[in-house]
């Protein structure tokens, strides 16, 4: 009985510790994805953009100080 609980357990443990190496395995396959496509579009030029670095619309206007918008 003993030997039967001992096989049934270590089973099971070896069976989790499989699935949580592939688990491992895939998380980190797709932390290299995502750093893989964010270094991509760094250097496409379509990623992170800073608001001093925006260009300004002409399509804006500044509104007349009575106006209930600043701009249109």
């Amino acid at each position: 009985m003993a030997s039967l609980l001992q096989t049934f357990g270590g089973g099971l443990l070896e069976s989790v510790a499989q699935l949580a190496g592939i688990l491992g395995t895939v998380v980190l396959g797709l932390f290299v994805l995502a750093m893989a496509t964010y270094a991509y579009k760094q250097l496409r030029g379509g990623g992170v953009r800073w608001p001093d670095e925006e260009t300004e619309d002409d399509d804006v206007v500044r509104g007349d100080s009575d106006d209930e918008w600043d701009y249109y």
